[in-house]
């Protein structure tokens, strides 16, 4: 009994080692969906951002599938309908909640457990054993959080954003309010230090993913007019689950 905590032990203390991880600088590495079998796990080991380039994003989450949904006309999001925000876009940022309750309307948990889930467990020996994933629906943007997944993927279905990344040496240049907030809000009023910042603009559009890994601060900001959607995707394992949880 006592070798067989010890072994858990040990896993744990890798696990943790392992989610603790993160550069001082970000590289973008890139892969083609035709190659992601063959290469993904050996980029997700990098603990970088990964462009993966001609996915296929959830078909639900169009404009065109929302706008023939009679059942998800009403659903809340904020003060408005989804109706309501299909005919008039606004910039409101959903909540969490909304984010995960539309993303279980749209069954977007079990497309993603069926797609990108065996992508992530196949890049260590107990991924299988211990790998989860969550999935959400994002409308409009989403303004600077933390990463907590092991990793994040950004799936845009409509319209263009721009992803930011902050890097690890320029986090203590935020303002003290810095969350919801977009990189490019941020002014010498907010901050005296907002020169000192150094964070990366990714623009993804429909069939591109960005993958991010832990512990990164990132926005998701929609760019021009129109409707904006994307799916979240979560690559978790019982470490990452228990930083979420907190």
């Amino acid at each position: 009994m006592l070798e067989i905590l010890g072994i858990v032990a040990i896993i744990f203390l890798i696990m943790v080692v392992f989610y603790m991880q993160r550069h001082s600088e970000n590289t973008i590495l890139q892969v083609e969906q035709s190659q992601v079998d063959a290469q993904f796990g050996a980029l997700l080991e990098e603990r970088q951002p990964i462009v993966v380039r001609g996915c296929s994003p959830p078909k639900g989450l169009s404009r065109e599938s929302l706008e023939k949904s009679t059942r998800l006309a009403g659903f809340q999001i904020g003060q408005q309908t989804l109706s309501q925000i299909l005919s008039t876009p606004q910039t409101h940022q959903m909540t969490q909640g909304e984010r995960d309750e539309l993303g279980q309307q749209l069954s977007l948990p079990i497309w993603a457990a069926h797609t990108w889930l065996p992508l992530f467990q196949e890049y260590s020996w107990i991924a299988p054993l211990v790998g989860s994933s969550r999935a959400e629906a994002l409308i409009g943007g989403l303004g600077m959080t933390r990463a907590k997944a092991l990793y994040t993927c950004i799936i845009p279905t409509e319209g263009s954003y721009m992803v930011g990344l902050l890097s690890k040496n320029s986090e203590p240049f935020l303002p003290a309010a810095w969350e919801t907030r977009y990189f490019s809000s941020l002014t010498s009023d907010d901050t005296p230090l907002v020169a000192d910042l150094k964070y990366m603009d990714i623009v993804l559009n429909p069939g591109k993913a960005l993958c991010i890994p832990a512990h990164m601060i990132f926005s998701v900001e929609p760019t021009g007019p129109g409707f904006h959607s994307a799916a979240i995707i979560e690559y978790h394992e019982p470490i990452s689950l228990l930083a979420k949880s907190l």
